[in-house]
């Protein structure tokens, strides 16, 4: 085989690029997977996230209930994996959220200038994205870790404000492994269903057939493989350029841009990072819509408590079915989530979506640009795969 040249590189390139206007693609984007939706993890999720937000209001510390929220969300990863390896997984995710609500009050406290802030949280994202892919983790990925980092940095004014953030941030945590592990806490009591829990905890290869039950120990010292090095390596330089743009051009939020690049690029084969972003880009839009007028009816505290927990239940019901519609219920949970602790108008969903659409286009342009050989090859095949069954290969 006769090595590629420039001009190759070029025209490989370009149609990397032009992948994002072929209506295939597009239609692709609107497919709905019905044989992958579950209701019990959802509802389970759900559960976690409203008990710590209504413990918050019940406590007078509604500021930081949203980071009891976020430290709950670690429900909604790992859910194909037997309860026994979803243990340490949920461990290293809590470590995780944990970390991530520390670097960002850090950073907030500190006064830190826009661009160390950037860097500092997209080198965090790239290191959740490289450490969720050795672990082979399903769920919502590392724009979570990312979220909660930016939350934290607009929260955290001094070290009492990064005392109650870790403290609700542990609390949540604690109350989304035992959600996500409750049917094999709870189990024993009641000797009937124990049969019924044995199918349960290990889920047919329909949800996920590439999850790799490895011991925690043996998956985090193996070698990353390449492709996940140079994801994280890409992850990074879409979320600092995103960000830097956005925030170069004056948009109020410049890290959800950011976000907007992780969330399209966390699929790490291109024709994943395409479709994802199409995707987050519909849903975002859809999602706006929805935020600007849940923002604009003022519903209270315990009214964004309710919109939240739908909102949750609803995205996770969705999000194996397609991304576009977890999106559009992500985006005005995440809002109302962040309107809790720190007010928004609904002018706040416009800056949403053009922050997405930043990100968005980073991200797709940064894998374009840097696709390798074997990529290229994923993505021909992909687009095949497109062409004939009328959907997107997952990647």
């Amino acid at each position: 085989m006769s090595t590629p040249t420039m001009a190759d590189r070029v025209r490989d390139r370009q149609s990397a690029l032009s992948m994002v206007l072929r209506p295939t693609v597009w239609r692709s984007s609107l497919v709905l997977d019905m044989n992958r939706a579950s209701v019990a993890a959802p509802i389970r999720v759900g559960i976690a996230v409203g008990l710590v937000l209504v413990v918050g209001g019940l406590t007078g510390t509604r500021d930081i209930a949203g980071f009891a929220a976020l430290g709950a969300l670690i429900s909604a990863f790992c859910r194909p994996d037997p309860y026994r390896v979803r243990l340490g997984r949920l461990v290293v995710l809590g470590v995780g959220i944990i970390s991530s609500v520390a670097v960002g009050a850090i950073l907030g406290i500190s006064g830190a200038a826009p661009g160390v802030e950037i860097v500092t949280i997209a080198v965090l994202g790239s290191l959740a994205a490289l450490v969720i892919g050795m672990l082979h983790i399903a769920g919502p990925g590392a724009v979570v870790f990312v979220f909660a980092a930016t939350a934290a940095m607009g929260f955290a004014h001094d070290p009492g404000d990064l005392t109650r953030a870790l403290v609700a941030t542990v609390l949540g945590t604690l109350c989304g492994a035992v959600a996500s592990l409750a049917p094999w806490l709870f189990g024993g009591l009641v000797g009937g269903l124990r049969s019924l829990i044995r199918r349960v905890s290990t889920p047919p290869a329909a949800v996920n057939t590439s999850v790799d039950h490895v011991s925690l120990r043996t998956a985090l010292h193996r070698r990353p493989r390449p492709d996940l090095v140079a994801n994280s390596c890409r992850i990074l330089v879409a979320m600092v350029a995103s960000a830097a743009l956005a925030e170069a051009i004056g948009l109020s939020h410049p890290m959800w841009a950011a976000m907007g690049a992780m969330a399209a690029m966390q699929g790490v084969a291109y024709h994943v990072t395409v479709q994802r972003g199409l995707q987050r880009m519909l849903g975002n839009v859809v999602g706006a819509v929805i935020a600007a007028g849940l923002l604009g009816l003022g519903l209270g505290y315990w009214g964004a408590v309710v919109a939240i927990v739908i909102c949750q239940v609803v995205a996770e019901i969705s999000a194996p079915v397609n991304y576009a519609i977890a999106s559009s219920a992500v985006t005005p949970m995440a809002l109302m989530m962040t309107a809790l602790g720190a007010g928004l108008t609904p002018a706040a969903a416009i800056d949403r979506v053009a922050d997405t659409l930043i990100g968005v286009v980073a991200g797709i342009v940064i894998a374009a640009v840097t696709i390798t050989g074997g990529e290229l090859r994923a993505q021909r095949t992909a687009a095949v795969t497109v062409t004939a069954n009328g959907g997107a290969a997952r990647g």
